[in-house]
């Protein structure tokens, strides 16, 4: 999994994560995750508060996620 997979993984349960606690849970150097989580944020897929240092994915991104994560289980079962 790349490291961008790592970070929504931990995200997508909707709720909001401390910057820290994704560090600390991806286990990537804090400057990679702060890198990435400003890119997601650049593109609007996932909400960054900078002042409270938290994290969380955008409504529509949580969505495609669950659809896609949907769509794997059912491809796995059919196989």
């Amino acid at each position: 999994m790349s490291a961008i997979d790592d970070i929504l993984e931990l995200l997508k349960n909707g709720r909001w994560h401390d910057v820290r606690e994704v560090v600390k849970k991806s286990r990537l150097h804090e400057s990679k995750v702060e890198t990435i989580l400003s890119f997601l944020a650049e593109y609007k897929f996932i909400a960054l508060n900078k002042e409270q240092q938290k994290a969380k994915l955008n409504p529509t991104m949580l969505k495609f996620l669950k659809e896609v994560q949907h769509l794997n289980n059912k491809n796995t079962l059919s196989s």
